[in-house]
């Protein structure tokens, strides 16, 4: 039988446990700080900031924002994550993309401390990633994992389709589900992936039906 995996519920319990371990290090006189770096006035950016320094405040973690006019240079955007790199207050980065137009933004990623790579998206958090290293992870495929962990999902053997490649979410994803320990047989599905494959790989009659064991899907 289906389970729905209630993402609410499971969310609200972790910032219930994190908000104790940040309560905790800050009766050891340490506090936890999130820098974000917003730049321009883009209406979903803007917004998504704001949802991050609400969970902020919920957990107790100490917001560091800067939000540039959309008329920034590089220079100034990068002398901004330099600052951020050098606060010893800020435990960790999250550049807001997409930055405007003139920004190269590979360029401002990379110069994020890959210890303070909240988002997992410079070269190193990747090469990390792909290697089975300590690292940071994108908030979405890990937030997958610590689903189905609380869940209790086996995943060891299973097969499993990732839909999209985004290296925000889809390629990690695949990363973390076939690594050692997760074991699951990954299908990657893009823009020109046809679904009759997912179909023939499981033996569904049609795409909606997900309930055949004997190929277990996850």
């Amino acid at each position: 039988m289906a389970e729905i995996l209630d993402g609410e519920r499971v969310a609200a319990r972790m910032k219930m446990e994190l908000a104790d371990r940040v309560s905790r290090l800050r009766a050891l006189g340490r506090e936890v700080g999130l820098g974000t770096v917003l730049v321009g006035d883009d209406g979903p950016s803007a917004k998504y900031v704001a949802m991050k320094h609400a969970d902020c405040a919920e957990i107790g973690i100490v917001s560091h924002h800067s939000h540039l006019p959309v008329t920034a240079t590089q220079a100034d955007v990068a002398a901004v994550i330099d600052q951020m790199n050098a606060d010893d207050n800020v435990h960790s980065i999250l550049v807001q993309l997409p930055l405007p137009s003139g920004i190269n933004e590979e360029e401002i990623l990379l110069r994020v401390a890959p210890e303070k790579d909240v988002d997992g998206l410079t070269e190193r958090s990747m090469g990390r990633l792909v290697r089975g290293q300590t690292g940071h992870v994108g908030c979405t495929p890990l937030g997958v994992m610590r689903l189905l962990e609380r869940y209790e999902v086996p995943t060891v053997g299973k097969r499993a389709v990732v839909v999209g490649r985004s290296t925000l979410t889809g390629l990690p994803q695949v990363l973390l589900l076939g690594r050692k320990g997760c074991d699951a047989t990954v299908t990657l599905a893009h823009s020109t992936f046809a679904i009759n494959t997912i179909n023939h790989m499981f033996g569904w009659r049609r795409f909606e039906t997900m309930d055949d064991s004997r190929n277990n899907p996850i």
